[in-house]
């Protein structure tokens, strides 16, 4: 890579290091504990975008703002070591994690990759994906507000893709994603709906689509490409559910989320290998 590359590159991935700030606040503020269950049972709440923007950054302990010079992403922890300067309380790990989540996610999509514009649909996923799938194992919620907004955004983000590589047909790749990867979770969720949650239906959506972009335009391929995407779904779910249970308890609920969020994008990572296996080649590839 040349001296521009890298240059850019290095400031991609502070970029993504600022938008890993922001999911870490959206994980933060757009939850609540609701004070009693509402009609479906969820003990959370998601707040609106306009209560999650606004006002500063406070301490959960004292509720001192946090200063301008400790938002620095990753830094600031660092230099804080996890403390809040006004009263010493611990800051959740969580927030490091999710800092280093972004632009870590990002440089391995760079890495598969490469400057090009197949790089955009994935790494426009990767902080609402990041965000949703840490509140889901926080809070069992996949908040609506994230998803569908998401969605929009990667469409449009799709569309652009396909338009600036001249491959329109990618976008077929990323209807079938849909059906694929949706169609089997809305019929779990319609067959039993208390084995799963309407919003993994949605975020499934959001996901099939996603990787079915990655599918070079091929209708085979798409559906190939989901079908690993829903196996390792699948499979991540087991572990988590596993972890979810010796954690929480033989009764406890098992977050869904996290494994589809993860399955999808290890699909999109080494999409190009697991087509190549079949004859088939990845975009961007």
């Amino acid at each position: 890579m040349s001296a521009t590359g890298w240059v850019l590159f290095v400031a991609a991935l502070l970029l993504a290091a600022l938008v890993g700030s922001f999911t870490g606040v959206v994980i933060d503020r757009m939850p609540y504990r609701r004070d009693e269950p509402d009609q479906f049972g969820d003990l959370w709440g998601a707040r609106t975008w306009r209560e999650v923007a606004g006002g500063r950054s406070r301490c959960d302990a004292c509720e001192a703002p946090v200063r301008s010079v400790d938002n620095v992403p990753v830094a600031s922890y660092l230099v804080l070591r996890g403390r809040c300067r006004s009263c010493g309380e611990r800051i959740p790990v969580v927030v490091l994690l999710v800092e280093l989540a972004v632009p870590t996610l990002f440089a391995l999509a760079f890495w598969r990759l490469g400057w090009s514009w197949a790089l955009l649909p994935v790494a426009v996923l990767i902080p609402p994906a990041v965000a949703l799938a840490v509140i889901d194992l926080r809070t069992l919620i996949v908040p609506t507000r994230i998803i569908w907004p998401t969605f929009f955004v990667e469409v449009a983000a799709c569309a652009l893709a396909a338009g600036l590589l001249g491959r329109w047909d990618l976008l077929v790749g990323c209807a079938v994603g849909l059906a694929v990867f949706a169609g089997p979770l809305f019929a779990i969720w319609f067959i039993h709906p208390r084995g799963m949650g309407f919003g993994d239906v949605r975020l499934a959506v959001l996901v099939g689509w996603t990787t079915g972009f990655y599918a070079d335009g091929s209708v085979g391929g798409a559906l190939l490409l989901t079908a690993v995407a829903l196996f390792l779904s699948a499979v991540l779910g087991v572990v988590i559910g596993i972890g979810a249970l010796g954690a929480r308890g033989r009764r406890a609920q098992v977050p869904f989320g996290p494994s589809i969020v993860l399955g999808a994008y290890l699909t999109i990572l080494f999409a190009g290998p697991i087509l190549s296996g079949f004859g088939a080649t990845a975009t961007g590839a």
